[in-house]
């Protein structure tokens, strides 16, 4: 089996309007079957799309990723110390005309206390830069994590063993095991 990789060619910030109407987890999933869909537009043969969006919640509030610098500093003071949820959209869609599954997947993330020349150091690694939540739990934002409840695989970003699973309750068995 061959994988590529396609970027979807989605405007997701049109989709930010939807964060107050939907529940996190459905925003999650909303953006993901978009991105699927956009690239499904743009696929020939048979195919299996799979798609994610992870975003990141303290409390009510949804976090994506930081617009600069400023922005990933107070992201990183708002979870300092606290607990977060991380919510991954999973969107599998089968081409052509076939089936489809889209599930959310959530983990728990607690982070140590920050002092403001950690998130300084941080931001100045260019790391969280590009992440929901300004941290990236597989780099150097790992150190800041002290205990995390659920899929490790969903906070990188792809949870893979839900995937595997959404895989196989679509009748596509994992290669692994064919």
């Amino acid at each position: 089996m061959r994988f590529t990789v396609s970027e979807p060619q989605l405007e997701e910030g049109k989709f930010a309007s939807g964060r107050g109407q939907k529940r996190p987890s459905e925003l999650a999933v909303s953006l993901a079957c978009a991105k699927a869909r956009d690239v499904g537009l743009r696929t020939r043969g048979d195919r299996i799309i799979i798609a994610a969006d992870t975003i990141v919640v303290m409390g009510s509030t949804v976090i994506g990723k930081p617009g600069n610098k400023q922005d990933a500093g107070r992201i990183l003071k708002l979870l300092s110390g606290k607990t977060h949820k991380v919510i991954t959209g999973v969107c599998m869609l089968e081409l052509p005309g076939g089936a489809s599954r889209s599930f959310p997947v959530t983990t728990m993330v607690s982070m140590i206390n920050m002092t403001n020349a950690d998130i300084r150091w941080y931001i100045g690694t260019g790391e969280p830069m590009d992440k929901a939540g300004a941290y990236g739990i597989q780099g150097l934002g790992g150190q800041f994590v002290r205990k995390i409840s659920g899929s490790y695989t969903n906070v990188v970003g792809l949870p893979i063993a839900e995937v595997i699973e959404g895989l196989r309750k679509l009748g596509l068995p994992f290669p692994c095991c064919t």
